[in-house]
């Protein structure tokens, strides 16, 4: 029996009730392919700052410095020793490099790293079988089943798979999902985080 003549028109919820004897087809993606894409972070994909992202910022060995800050409206943060320093429209590692070129008027070969820890603005995109196929916000803690729950379920012509999409640098990485095992609760490591910029693709 294919996954969505039993599955598609119910919501995540009653899926777990419903999916016993799905069947699912997924491709085969390498897994070392799989392990590249379970490494990326939001930063390797070309990710842009925007107003309203909530930042970690950790300068080596300056705990005055290492803290978490929200950017701006205006696009700008603000810092002990630099003041304001536009960070909107860089990606993670332009920033990184203009924030330790600032900070080197006042320390000696400053090490920064600067990690984005809440999304204010992007989005995911989820396609192919399910009610609704759309863009969505990206909320922080996103997950796979939150995903799909969002674009209406899959339709009576989903065969259970799911292939997400990820960018990392100028490539593109992919990783696939077996829905009934997941929505059965028996793997639910696989309901896996999602990113800024992720395409979801349900067959």
């Amino acid at each position: 029996m294919r996954f969505g003549k039993a599955c598609a028109a119910l919501s995540v919820g009653l899926w777990a009730a419903a999916a016993a004897g799905c069947g699912s087809v997924c491709p085969q993606i390498p897994q070392s392919e799989k392990e590249t894409f379970l490494s990326v972070r939001p930063e390797e994909g070309g990710y842009t700052i925007n107003a309203g992202d909530q930042l970690q910022i950790e300068v080596w060995q300056n705990n005055q410095l290492t803290r978490q800050v929200r950017v701006r409206p205006d696009g700008k943060i603000t810092l002990p020793l630099v003041n304001d320093v536009v960070a909107a429209g860089d990606t993670v590692p332009q920033f990184q490099k203009r924030l330790t070129e600032r900070l080197k008027t006042y320390l000696k070969d400053p090490v920064v790293s600067i990690t984005v820890t809440n999304f204010s603005q992007k989005q995911i995109f989820i396609q192919g079988q399910v009610r609704t196929s759309s863009a969505f916000n990206y909320t922080g803690d996103m997950y796979l089943l939150q995903a799909i729950t969002l674009a209406g379920g899959t339709t009576p012509f989903s065969e259970g798979c799911a292939v997400v999409v990820r960018r990392k640098g100028d490539q593109f990485v992919r990783y696939d999902i077996e829905l009934e095992p997941v929505l059965m609760g028996r793997d639910l490591k696989e309901n896996i985080q999602l990113q800024p910029g992720d395409v979801v693709t349900i067959h």
